[in-house]
Order: structure tokens, then sequence, then C-alpha cells
């Protein structure tokens, strides 16, 4: 397959590099250091057992017209990068197309409910194929990526769930890719309710985690004899998030939040998400596309979200603040 991915930080430069390991045609578009990086050495990656490969195989470029033309034309393109303010939600690349014409599909990774959506406007819902990881990859400098113990999957779906899609035909050789490289893959019938119940975790985690300055231990903790304990507004946060997938058609298990709360139980105390240090760090930061989205799409079907309305207002309070103080 010839893969073009966006973005060559934690998630593009691994899963791109180890296809790259298998024979895959892969090439990313970059800018500044990154690009710099993956023309003179390649991508360097840091296995869970602090290993370290190069792979110097893979094509770069600043544009998808400049990767297509150098790698003689593209399959797909992976959105590899994460969705922050100022940010398109993804480039135009409605010029790039398959040899027999059609429109390169495109993979969205982000940790958000509403992006595929938004790309699926800008492209058409055939052309878009949403896609969620479940792992923990952390990027170590420019075009090098680590990944720490535990899962490395990249689930993926279509709008349309018909076998007879060109993205579907996509979505099944990508598949094929990863397995070949060592990720677990599916292609799921309905990838939805894996974008949902991930966010479900990744969002009111991090975001509760973000206000309170604490981990995910602290979170999960019940409250008892005047200690204040998070774990009912976390619990909150989740239900939110179901009656906002239920009502958009998201064929959700019954038991999700209860599932998803003893996935929370499973996690290291001292575990944080990448929003929630990007927040903490005063960096550009995933919480209007996160947090942010799923107000968004719960008012498209009119499913109140009192408990993120608030987070989101205090946490934007918060980024100010941190803001003026450095300035001062």
């Amino acid at each position: 397959m010839k893969i073009g991915f966006l973005g060559a930080g934690a998630l593009g430069a691994y899963y791109g590099g180890r296809m790259a390991e298998t024979g895959q045609e892969v090439g990313f578009v970059a800018r500044n250091e990154t690009l710099e990086a993956l023309r003179t050495t390649g991508v360097t990656l840091i296995d869970d057992n602090e290993e370290t490969s190069v792979v110097s195989n893979v094509a770069a470029a600043e544009s998808f017209e400049e990767l297509a033309e150098t790698m003689g034309g593209l399959d797909v393109i992976i959105n590899a990068t994460k969705s922050l303010p100022g940010n398109d939600s993804f480039p135009d690349v409605s010029g790039i197309k398959t040899a027999d014409g059609k429109q390169v599909p495109i993979v969205t990774l982000h940790n958000s409910v509403e992006v595929p959506q938004l790309v699926a406007e800008q492209y058409g819902e055939e052309n878009v194929i949403p896609g969620i990881v479940r792992g923990y990859f952390v990027h170590k400098g420019p075009a090098t990526a680590q990944f720490l113990p535990g899962m490395k999957v990249l689930n993926i779906g279509t709008f349309d769930r018909s076998q007879d899609s060109h993205a579907y035909r996509v979505a099944c050789e990508l598949s094929e890719a990863l397995v070949a490289a060592g990720f677990k893959s599916e292609v799921w019938d309905d990838i939805f309710v894996e974008i949902w119940s991930k966010a479900m975790f990744v969002t009111p985690t991090g975001a509760l985690g973000a206000l309170a300055h604490q981990p995910l231990g602290y979170l999960r903790e019940e409250g008892a004899e005047g200690k204040p304990g998070l774990r009912s507004t976390l619990e909150g946060l989740m239900r939110e998030y179901e009656a906002a997938a239920r009502a958009h058609g998201v064929g959700l298990p019954e038991d999700i939040v209860e599932k998803t709360m003893a996935l929370t139980d499973k996690q290291p105390d001292s575990a944080t998400s990448s929003m929630q240090r990007d927040i903490r760090d005063g960096l550009p930061n995933e919480l209007d596309a996160q947090v942010g989205a799923v107000r968004r799409m719960a008012a498209r079907v009119g499913v109140p979200t009192p408990l993120h309305d608030m987070m989101q207002g205090a946490l934007e309070g918060q980024i100010k603040a941190q803001a003026e103080g450095r300035q001062g």
C-alpha cells in the first residue's frame, strides 16, 4: 500500500514506521525540523523495552501533492495530528486521486466525536474512514516516537458500512497492513461505537483531571466522611456522553458506563491524558476538540450537558488566567 501520513508525531511516526518496516510504501507530510529529520534520518522508534530502531525507507514532503508525486500516487491518507485551536479539520487534499480517478480515502484518528463528521462534510462520507487508536505513544522529538507497554490497536470503519464501497476495500487492506506490522486492527461494522466508547473514557478523565490538577487515581476516589471525592462527577460526565451517543443512534452496550468506569479503575493511579498535560503546561490543547465537540454533538440532538458546560467554562478560565500570568 501507498500510505500518506499527515504528521510524524507519536502516532504517525510509530504506526508509519512499523508499517514501512514490513514493506508498505509510507510517506509523511511535515514541516520544519520534523521534515528535516524525516529526510535526513527517517523515523526513530523506541519500543516498550527501550529498544531503539531507525526506519529510513520513508518519503517526506511539505504537501500531499508533492508526496503523491514523489510516491507515484497514494492509496490512503491518515491524519495523525491533534485537533488544535486554529488548525483546519483537514488540509485540502481534494486533488489527490487514485489511479482510477477516485478520491483517496482519509482516515481520521482524533480523540473527538465530531471530527469524522466535519471531515465528511468537507470530502463526503464515502471518502472518510473513521478510526480510533488505543495505546500509549509518546512524541520524543522530531520524527521520534516511543510506545509504552500496553495495547497497540488501530480499529477503523466506514460511514455507510457497505462492503462494496471503495472506502471499505481500502479499510480492509489497511487493516491487513497494520496486522502485518504487529498491531491489532479490525474493520468494525459500526466504528462509531468504538469512537464514542473511547471518547467516553479519554475526555472526562482528561478534562476533569486538568480541572482538579490531579491524576486518575484522585478522580476515581469515592467521597466519604466529608471527603469531596470526584468519582460521582466522573461517572456523571460519562452519563452525558452516553445520552448524546444514544441520541445520535450509536449502539453502545447497555452497561457502557459501568464498563468504562471499570476500565478507569484498572489504569495506574498516576495516569494523565495528553490534553491534561498540555493544559497544565500552557500548550495548545484539545479542550474544544474533545469537550466542546461532545457539547456541540449533544446540542444537535437536544441533549443537555451541564457538567461538560461547566467543565469547559472553568478550564477556559483557567487557561486564560495562565496566559495572563505568563504575560504579566
